[in-house]
């Protein structure tokens, strides 16, 4: 019984491959082959690497019946409704040879509008009508009439079809009414998340405007607390005004642990531990742990997040808590270093603007084999309070295509805050992103000073280079300053730039340049302007937490002095 069943799954596997033959297209000049094999079904997808892969699509005789329909249908989607087709076909293959005909065309286009829609109406005269264009020109328009704050316009849109002249008459009436506002917000949550953590990460609340943006954002937000396995805004129109019910899910499995091994160039094999608790006792708090330890390198991490710690009455919003605990021990080649740090954060994200208040308490022990050219050794207490803001308008922060990104962090060490040492600490960052055509573009720049009052600094806060993120032709943090008499010192001024290019070659993958520039120098607010500069290039592979990127970095003057760099996610 067996053998029969195994033969009759060859024979149709057999009967089946041979059935298959070769589709090909003729005469088609709007719609490209490419075109029709993806939305026909058929297209064979190769990688870019797969240039020995036979990619002729084929087709079974069930598919090749209902090809000829389906041709037909994108043709008119496309605004061709007098396509005429026939088929050459034999053993092995069939082509379709296809007369296009004359497209539609657009005649006439009316606009009747009290909000301007113009510029989002791509059409012009004498343009072909594409269907699917029509349809998605009035979603675009409903889109922008949420997000604005329309939740009642009127919007009649239009496509009066001549085929005998193959001519489209386009209208459209658009009536934007009031702006509306949002009403009451229902909660609908586990008994151990509070009311006030769900509602400081609205970014709306109740009689402010409404827009269909500050939605998505606060879905965006309640999903980033991690405690939630999925969330739901539902809105509820009353006239002019929109209530929203907010509901969540809790997390059915809060516990998350990770543990592997790796390899790094500066410490070599290690070791990883990981372990956190989302929604640790309720309230949607976080507790974390982190443990990596190689011959040259011990570091433990503990993390404690609490949202809507604080309430600030003044200004109707609430502040995020986070405490960061961290050990570390690192053996680098002059020195060995071993430090203890506590930093609290009040933090508080907006719509495109956040801010970080904080305190930062490092005890960091330095030690020496003797004496070492610009290290000082010895035990360094610092306590500093900082700041840093941040303004995001990019599209993504995980694979961003345009956008402007800009940070400021100002951190100061006071003496008579039981400081070590009185110094402050700048560091500007701003960074610009733009697509044109399939080429995306992205620039990048740093600016850091560091003026020390009182004492000295440890060699860990002053400003280093190198890495994925700064200079690709160093590894992390190699790339040092000189004060002519010592090398591989820290910087109290730094200029780091970039500027990188990507385009895609395949769906997932896409090729980048770039070029790299960065100044370190070891006296405060002197711009020697002696930049390292280096090129290179690398791969990225798109995935959903953002691209995988691999690149290789060169010293524009020293070729030997290279370095490669595995990340995850974009260093703009």
């Amino acid at each position: 019984m067996i053998k029969i069943f195994i033969f009759l799954t060859i024979f149709i596997s057999i009967s089946f491959a041979s059935s298959l033959k070769e589709v090909y297209f003729k005469n088609n000049k709007t719609l490209k082959s490419e075109y029709l094999y993806k939305n026909l079904g058929i297209y064979i997808e190769k990688a870019w690497y797969e240039f020995y892969k036979n990619s002729t699509p084929k087709a079974n005789d069930i598919l090749i019946k209902s090809l000829k329909i389906s041709i037909i249908n994108l043709y008119k989607n496309q605004g061709f409704y007098h396509t005429f087709i026939d088929t050459i076909e034999d053993d092995k293959s069939i082509t379709f040879v296809i007369d296009e005909n004359t497209p539609l065309s657009i005649k006439d286009i009316k606009i009747d509008s009290d909000y301007e829609i113009s510029k989002i109406i791509d059409f012009k005269k004498g343009d072909r009508f594409i269907s699917q264009k029509f349809v998605d020109i009035k979603k675009k328009i409903k889109n922008i009439m949420k997000q604005e704050g329309f939740c009642n316009y009127d919007l009649i849109s239009k496509a009066y079809v001549d085929l005998k002249l193959n001519t489209v008459n386009l209208t459209y009436d658009l009536s934007k009414n009031k702006i509306c506002k949002f009403g009451d917000i229902k909660v609908v949550k586990p008994d151990d998340i509070v009311d006030k953590v769900i509602l400081s990460r609205l970014y709306y609340k109740k009689d402010s405007p409404y827009s269909s943006k500050y939605l998505v954002k606060s879905y965006e937000s309640l999903l980033g607390l991690d405690a939630f396995d999925s969330a739901n805004i539902k809105e509820e129109n009353y006239g002019s005004q929109i209530n929203t019910t907010v509901i969540v899910t809790p997390k059915k499995n809060r516990i998350r642990r990770k543990i592997g091994v790796g390899y790094e160039t500066l410490y070599g094999p290690r070791a990883i531990f990981g372990w956190e608790e989302r929604n640790f006792y309720g309230g949607a708090r976080k507790l974390a742990f982190e443990l990596k330890y190689s011959k040259d390198e011990q570091y433990f991490k503990n993390t404690f997040f609490f949202p809507a710690f604080l309430k600030l009455s003044a200004f109707k919003t609430y502040l995020d808590l986070k405490n960061e605990f961290i050990f570390s021990r690192i053996a680098y080649k002059k020195f060995e270093e071993e430090k203890y740090v506590d930093i609290i954060h009040l933090q508080k994200d907006y719509e495109t603007f956040s801010i970080d208040l904080g305190l930062d308490y490092e005890n960091i022990k330095i030690k020496t084999d003797g004496g070492v050219c610009g290290v000082e050794n010895g035990t360094f207490i610092l306590l500093s309070p900082f700041i840093k803001a941040i303004y995001d308008n990019r599209d993504s922060k995980i694979d961003p295509k345009k956008g402007l990104y800009l940070s400021a962090f100002l951190e100061t060490g006071l003496t008579y805050l039981a400081s070590s040492s009185s110094y402050s600490k700048l560091l500007l960052e701003g960074r610009l992103i733009k697509t044109i055509g399939e080429f995306t573009i992205a620039g990048k720049s740093k600016l850091g000073m560091i003026n020390v009052f009182e004492k000295t600094l440890p060699e860990s806060k002053l400003f280093f280079a190198g890495g994925g993120f700064s200079n690709r032709a160093y590894a992390y943090n190699r790339l040092s300053a000189t004060d002519g008499s010592c090398d591989s010192l820290g910087g109290k001024t730094m200029i780091d730039n970039s500027l990188e290019i990507s385009h895609p070659i395949s769906e997932n993958f896409s090729l980048g340049v770039f070029w790299d520039a960065t100044m370190l120098s070891r006296e405060s607010n002197y711009f020697d302007l002696d930049f390292k500069h280096s090129y290179g290039g690398g791969i990225r592979y798109i995935t959903p937490i953002g691209p995988i990127k691999f690149d290789v970095g060169f010293d524009s003057k020293d070729s030997s002095i290279y370095a490669l760099h595995l990340q995850v996610g974009q260093s703009y």
